[in-house]
């Protein structure tokens, strides 16, 4: 796969997870902390987001192989993936990179 696909593979993948994760959290407060009735579609779509991760795991990879990442830095990304907003904020930081490389 060339660059620009895998490039544009992460960053679909990174806003996909990150909204994902982002909705999903806000139902998580509105029903544990709030105290509203969980939404029908509340476990299917925490299991979507599960199955989701590890192909956005999978792009962070890819790209983090062609930019010469190093372990740590790829990790650091992947990561990203788990905590709200920060997907976002961590592709915009790859994205001056990317910039820089081509």
């Amino acid at each position: 796969m060339d660059f620009a696909k895998q490039w544009m593979f992460y960053r679909i993948m990174a806003l996909v997870v990150g909204t994902v994760l982002v909705v999903l959290s806000l139902f998580l407060v509105s029903v544990r902390v709030i105290g509203n009735p969980e939404p029908e579609f509340y476990a299917a779509a925490w299991m979507a987001h599960g199955y989701l991760f590890p192909v956005y795991v999978v792009a962070t990879f890819m790209l983090s192989t062609k930019l010469k990442w190093s372990f740590t830095k790829t990790i650091l990304v992947m990561l990203a993936g788990t905590i709200p907003f920060m997907s976002f904020f961590t592709e915009r930081r790859v994205a001056k990179e990317v910039a820089d490389f081509s």
